[in-house]
């Protein structure tokens, strides 16, 4: 035997689908963003102990874990419906901590800007992975289709 015989089922073969690009990359934004969340509480703690910054070190210990938290829990939430609204959502936390320390919302403007990179970059790999999965589809139905032509042809003789 050949190894002819095995490339058509192997070809044939279901392949299991990748998992949304846009997706991943959104998730992975939110992290990065509730690890920055959870330094820049460290970081308003520190100017609260050092009397730089006038509020009560409950608040900003309390609000900024639990804004780690809720940005964390977001990124699981990526796959919901109502997820990329969540996803906005978060980009405000951190533009608006400028109250804080001018350096947390330069961060926050650099986690909006791969917010929307997320969306745009990974929303056109998304589209490319389908329209190529289609083309794939529609050569492995010609080769199909090519190799029974034959089969349909042929005469007893």
């Amino acid at each position: 035997m050949t190894d002819q015989t095995s490339e058509p089922a192997v070809a044939s073969a279901p392949r299991k689908p990748l998992r949304s690009a846009q997706l991943t990359f959104r998730q992975t934004v939110l992290l990065c963003e509730a690890f920055t969340m959870f330094f820049a509480t460290l970081l308003g703690f520190g100017l609260v102990q050092g009397g730089s910054l006038d509020a009560p070190a409950g608040l900003i210990i309390g609000g900024g874990l639990a804004l780690t938290v809720l940005m964390g829990w977001s990124a699981g939430a990526q796959s919901k419906s109502w997820g990329v609204w969540l996803g906005w959502g978060m980009q405000v936390p951190l533009l608006a901590a400028g109250v804080v320390d001018t350096a947390i919302t330069i961060m926050g403007a650099v986690f909006l800007v791969l917010w929307i990179a997320a969306l745009r970059i990974g929303g056109r790999i998304d589209r490319e992975r389908a329209e190529r999965d289609v083309a794939f589809e529609e050569r492995l139905a010609a080769q199909e289709r090519e190799a029974a032509e034959p089969e349909a042809g042929e005469s007893p003789a």
